[in-house]
């Protein structure tokens, strides 16, 4: 038992070593002008037919550079999230987050631990890396998609106002893309370049919704979809699914005043036992050791944390009202 803990140390210490010296040359070639993120990102933004054909040798290399990704668990869904989040992390850089995190949480909890309790250290260690950083992406993302959410309507009445002065589809998308900010903006100035580049409108404003998950870009789509195939009056669908998202996002935000207390004291009631737990355990530390030999212990203290985490779950889902 000794030695294989001492292997999974050892383990996850060369793993971090590795991730450290995998940032240090990173930073080494960005330094140099070597950004391999900005050919990445170079290659990931619209190209026409000719210009794919000389850039697959760049691709190529790309995707050899990158071959170790494929080893990763859920590498296709941490990068969507990443792109989702809007925080332009690079894949590589989640990964160095993690990785530092990870050993230094692994060495605190080595020096601190009993012996007998370091093996704690490393499934610790591995949570209290990603943990933290898939929160914040998620954090992230949500704030944008509700930012997002809050400009759809003002952004469709600027495309409402454009097309009635006689302005073209594309271009009442290109005024949205100079005139609004972070992050609509700029989604719809990418829709821009996929329309110079060949999409289809509706297609390319489907694409936004890929990008940022807002249910209401699909109903604007299929809009766009339906004046393009079977014609109809455009102005007119656009500027009452505006003020349909408007009113609807107007009574979420009411929803929300209404349930905050709910939410706060679904909170508190979730975090009170780990309170309690806690400071009796500070006050009196032989509070819970007195009874470790009674033999229902461990099965009392198992069932307490699952109805603990079931209670979380249930107090989300009934302070949670989808409108």
């Amino acid at each position: 038992m000794q030695s294989l803990l001492n292997f999974g140390l050892y383990a996850a210490l060369l793993a971090g070593i590795v991730f450290l010296a995998d940032a240090v040359i990173g930073f080494m070639r960005a330094a140099r002008g070597r950004d391999d993120d900005a050919v990445a990102r170079r290659l990931s933004s619209p190209i026409d037919e000719v210009e794919e054909e000389s850039r697959l040798d760049v691709v190529r290399v790309q995707q050899s550079g990158q071959a170790w990704r494929r080893y990763v668990p859920f590498h296709e869904q941490l990068q969507r999230l990443i792109d989702q989040s809007g925080t332009k992390m690079p894949l590589d850089r989640l990964f160095l987050v993690v990785g530092i995190i990870d050993l230094a949480v692994l060495v605190t909890l080595v020096l601190l631990l009993p012996y007998e309790w370091r093996w704690l250290s490393i499934p610790i260690g591995a949570v209290a890396g990603i943990g933290p950083v898939l929160l914040y992406l998620r954090g992230a993302r949500k704030k944008r998609i509700a930012k997002f959410t809050e400009q759809l309507p003002d952004a469709l009445d600027l495309m409402v106002r454009s097309l009635r002065i006689g302005h073209p589809l594309s271009g009442a998308m290109s005024v949205i893309a100079q005139e609004m900010p972070e992050p609509i903006g700029p989604e719809f100035g990418i829709a821009c370049e996929q329309v110079t580049y060949g999409h289809e409108i509706a297609a390319a404003i489907i694409k936004i919704k890929e990008r940022v998950p807002v249910a209401d870009l699909g109903y604007v789509g299929v809009v766009v979809q339906i004046q393009q195939e079977t014609g109809g009056n455009l102005v007119e669908s656009l500027a009452k699914l505006s003020a349909v998202i408007r009113d609807r996002l107007r009574m979420f935000q009411k929803v929300q005043s209404l349930t905050v207390e709910g939410r706060v004291s679904a909170w508190i009631l979730s975090a009170f036992p780990l309170f309690i737990g806690t400071v009796l355990q500070l006050i009196k530390p032989d509070y819970f050791t007195s009874v470790m030999d009674y033999e229902y212990f461990e099965p009392l203290v198992i069932g307490t944390i699952v109805l603990l985490v079931v209670n979380v779950f249930a107090m989300r889902a009934i302070t949670t009202i989808k409108v």
